[in-house]
């Protein structure tokens, strides 16, 4: 308590009633979080009426540890999805599920969507099945029933959406299986339909926190306001300055209307940045001020003035790679700093390749963050569907991947039969296949080659079922489930990746070990569980490399040394947000968010022009560099105000640029192209009211600023 602001001791000594702490960026929401907690145990709450909720297992975990070493007392700290899934294994038999159900990931869905679309008739064609998915998860998220979904069609895919998600839930509960967004859509259906189910849960935690209040979805919204109930001990920790998912289906309205939501609530403002020195976050306070939707807050910092932030404007895409990689090299070698503490900010994930060709350039080792997480690598999707097989007899989907792993003559054809009979009759599929092999099912026609490969597939199922039984440790189940399976085989057909592959599988091996040991009672359900919700973003590259990501993938990091890149209209902020004020709001907090990742050094960049879809397309400056109050900038090499004659040609003229010609006038660019002869206008004169078409390097114009 005595590390503690004001304002931060204000918030955490807080106990009864609802409060929404605006936490700006590093200004230490997590300590507060944690602290508040702490609090609470030692004036005698009971750590098992405490629940913390945020959203990555990676935050989850870092709160329970912390709390652990300052209390001593272990108190549930979780994401949402994993609350779901706690409160659906003890209370899903109120809406006529098993307890034992397993949890689909993105790739299971996917294919259950697709065998969905593809028994009512349906083909996948002009992308319906991502169609269909977005608008299934879009609706699951906005607690959306099917039925709610009858309106006026007005596509295809809108006469279709209704009936495959009515298909698609039928199927997983017939496969005793869960998506991922039904941990979030039938926890608030149980908790609506069972009002003693919800009293339960209300009496069990009289006290909810929740990180990150900002990024919170409808489900989410519905299903800790129902949770919280008459006492309304509800606290709160986020910022609306940083909320950048409403594509996830955050909504920013749940942080601005929390005072209308909970009545007498207490709001409290976190101003002090604990990371960043001055210039950066006035430079970030001038930009986000031009947004309405927020409250008001100015952050500030005791770390001192710091350098200005650096502003280069490049001629092309590629002289903006080389000037960045060029000068992160010089600054961490200058000020000795790690290249993992050094990132490249982008606004699409297509803008990284001129940056890793500079970094290959100069041999900088890089890592591109966000890239295919170690869970949705083939071979571990592979051991961990086996390890499903044996705690569910009903997974299909599992049953389906991993019954040829290695081959054992089972095709689809074969497939597609018990799938059908296993839904006909209502019976697991692995209790089907039994009964198949005791004579008891005809279904399939048994020839030696199947007979043989079923009774292998169910023998390695059972002596795995044995090792569970028998209170085997769970890296040992996992390695069993490697080495009896025969897997090795499937990975010695691509000598290749054989050996990264096999070191993927050790890590796995030693996941179930490290997992285990932190754990009272570490079960093989709670490990697979736990894994199917886990984000790439929770596992963070190790090397000392420099960091590339999405502006988005950089929420909740810090670096030394920043740069973003690729500041200019139409790509930051993005051509998609332009004609949507509420988007282009998002686009500036999205901009805000970046710039207070930096520490100490803040380079933004942009190019005159960039190839795009095989053309080379003159850019404009992006609006946030010029929102950006200037005395906090340090322009590297200096914006071209005006210029004349062949600069046209070399720099580049934005569209809406204002030019005067010595025989035409004053007139405004209106589109700018390249044509054999380079660079190209089209140019509205004002006087004659004519468009006149001029080549960059012969028009005799003058170029004023925007």
């Amino acid at each position: 308590m005595n590390n503690l602001n004001p304002e931060q001791k204000t918030a955490v000594e807080h106990i009864e009633g609802p409060m929404l702490v605006l936490a700006g960026a590093g200004s230490g929401k997590t300590r507060v979080v944690t602290c508040r907690i702490a609090h609470l145990l030692s004036v005698g709450v009971p750590s098992s009426e405490i629940l913390a909720l945020t959203f990555t297992n990676k935050a989850a975990d870092e709160m329970r540890v912390r709390i652990k070493t300052m209390s001593d007392q272990y108190v549930l700290t979780s994401t949402f999805h994993s609350l779901g899934a706690r409160i659906l294994r003890e209370s899903i038999h109120v809406l006529g599920y098993r307890s034992d159900f397993t949890i689909y990931d993105d790739k299971d869905s996917l294919d259950l969507l697709k065998n969905c679309l593809a028994s009512m008739g349906y083909k996948d064609e002009k992308g319906l099945l991502k169609s269909v998915r977005i608008a299934i998860s879009n609706a699951k998220n906005d607690l959306l029933t099917p039925n709610d979904l009858d309106r006026a069609f007005r596509s295809r895919t809108d006469q279709v959406v209704k009936d495959v998600f009515i298909a698609y839930q039928e199927k997983l509960k017939e496969y005793n299986a869960l998506d991922f967004d039904d941990l979030l859509y039938l926890t608030v259906k149980l908790f609506r339909e069972s009002k003693k189910t919800l009293e339960h849960y209300r009496k069990r935690w009289t006290f909810l926190l929740i990180d990150e209040y900002q990024d919170t979805n409808t489900a989410q919204y519905f299903m800790t306001k129902l949770l919280v109930g008459a006492r309304n001990n509800i606290f709160v920790v986020g910022d609306p300055d940083q909320s950048i998912y409403s594509w996830r289906g955050a909504n920013i309205h749940n942080i601005l209307d929390f005072e209308k939501d909970y009545e007498n609530s207490q709001v409290i403002t976190l101003e002090q940045n604990y990371r960043s020195t001055a210039h950066i976050l006035e430079a970030a306070n001038g930009l986000i001020q031009q947004n309405e939707k927020r409250y008001e807050k100015r952050l500030w910092s005791g770390l001192g003035a710091g350098e200005k932030i650096g502003v280069y404007i490049a001629e092309n895409e590629k002289e903006e790679a080389l000037f960045v990689v060029e000068e992160l090299i010089r600054k961490s070698r200058e000020k000795h700093i790690p290249l993992k503490e050094c990132v490249i900010f982008y606004r699409t994930n297509s803008q990284s390749r001129t940056f890793e060709d500079a970094l290959l350039k100069y041999q900088i080792p890089y890592v591109i963050y966000g890239g295919l997480s170690f869970y949705q690598r083939r071979e571990i999707k592979d051991i961990l569907s086996l390890l499903r097989m044996t705690v569910s007899d009903s997974d299909f989907l599992a049953f389906a991947r991993t019954i040829n792993l290695p081959k054992r003559g089972i095709g689809n054809g074969t497939l597609l039969k018990l799938r059908d009979a296993a839904s006909a009759s209502e019976l697991p599929i692995l209790s089907l296949v039994r009964k198949l092999l005791n004579g008891e099912s005809s279904i399939v026609k048994l020839t030696k080659r199947l007979k043989e490969g079923f009774s292998d597939y169910l023998r390695v199922i059972d002596l795995l079922k044995g090792m569970i039984h028998a209170g085997k440790p769970l890296e040992e189940i996992v390695q069993g489930a490697i080495e009896l399976s025969g897997y090795e085989l499937v990975l010695k057909k691509d000598p290749e990746s054989y050996e990264d592959r096999k070191e993927n599988l050790e890590a796995l091996i030693n996941k179930a070990a490290e997992w285990s040991a932190e754990r009272e009672t570490p079960s093989l359900t709670q490990f697979l569980e736990e894994l199917s919700l886990k984000s790439s973003l929770d596992d963070r590259p190790p090397q000392d490399s420099v960091r590339l990501m999405t502006l988005h993938n950089g929420k909740g990091l810090e670096f030394a040394i920043t740069f973003i890149v690729g500041l200019e209209e139409d790509l930051f902020p993005h051509i998609n947000c332009k004609d949507s004020p509420e988007a282009l709001e998002e686009e500036r907090r999205l901009c805000y968010v970046g710039m207070t990742r930096a520490k100490q050094s803040l380079y933004l960049t942009a190019s005159t022009y960039r190839f795009m879809w095989g053309i080379a397309k003159v850019m404009c400056p992006s609006r946030f560099l010029k929102e950006v109050p200037a005395h906090f900038l340090h322009p590297i090499n200096e914006p071209i105000e005006t210029q004349e004659n062949d600069g046209a040609e070399e720099k580049g003229v934005c569209v809406g640029t204002v030019v005067f010609h010595k025989d035409f006038g004053k007139g405004v660019v209106k589109k700018s192209y390249t044509t054999s002869m380079g660079l190209t206008y089209d140019v509205e004169f004002i006087e004659t009211q004519t468009t006149r078409s001029l080549v960059g390097k012969y028009a005799k114009f003058k170029i004023f600023a925007n």
